[in-house]
């Protein structure tokens, strides 16, 4: 008797329910695993607008500043030197608005930087910033928008956090996945490091 190739039904049902089972057992971490990497990816990209703004201040001799759309989950770096790149030859200069910590018509505007999408500017209640003071907003520089000025010195108007973290955590204030990056006001350095909370 000759036997035929191919899998009977009950072998195939076999398989799939393993299959199943493995996706069910692997899925949830797989996810999380996934939201941490984005969470560090949005991290990179904070810490990156920020360096530029400061690295560009410290170059050209004039103040950076850095706005932070919290609703939109963007980033915008503003050349503050009154205009017509600086130039006081240029006609579209205005030396009232060279450092003025607003953004001028006629000064340069870089992106908007976003957020990998599903990431947002959040953070854990409870959360602490490195004194063991409890933060209360996920950027807290000062301003509406928040933002924060880089000097020609390579400092900063004043120092601060920048908490990212992907919004399906932030509803559910799950820790975990959320990253913290410290500016710091003397040199202007941006650091991240792991959350802590009370």
């Amino acid at each position: 008797m000759k036997r035929k190739n191919g899998f009977t039904l009950v072998e195939m049902m076999i398989v799939v329910s393993v299959l199943g089972l493995i996706l069910a057992i692997g899925t949830p971490p797989f996810i999380q695993f996934l939201r941490h990497y984005q969470s560090k990816d949005a991290a990179q990209i904070v810490m990156g607008v920020l360096r530029q703004a400061r690295s560009r201040a410290i170059q050209e001799k004039n103040n950076y500043i850095v706005f932070f759309n919290l609703t939109n989950s963007q980033m915008v770096m503003v050349d503050d030197d009154g205009g017509g790149n600086g130039n006081p030859e240029n006609p579209g200069y205005n030396s009232s608005n060279r450092g003025n910590g607003r953004a001028d018509q006629g000064e340069r505007v870089f992106g908007p930087y976003e957020l990998p999408d599903g990431q947002v500017f959040g953070m854990i209640a409870g959360s602490v910033d490195p004194e063991g003071e409890y933060v209360t907003r996920p950027v807290t520089f000062s301003g509406n928008p928040p933002r924060v000025v880089f000097l020609p010195n390579g400092g900063t108007n004043e120092e601060g956090l920048v908490f990212v973290m992907p919004r399906t955590e932030f509803r559910e204030q799950e820790r975990g996945t959320d990253q913290m990056m410290i500016v710091r006001r003397s040199t202007g350095s941006v650091i991240r490091q792991r959350p802590k909370y009370d």
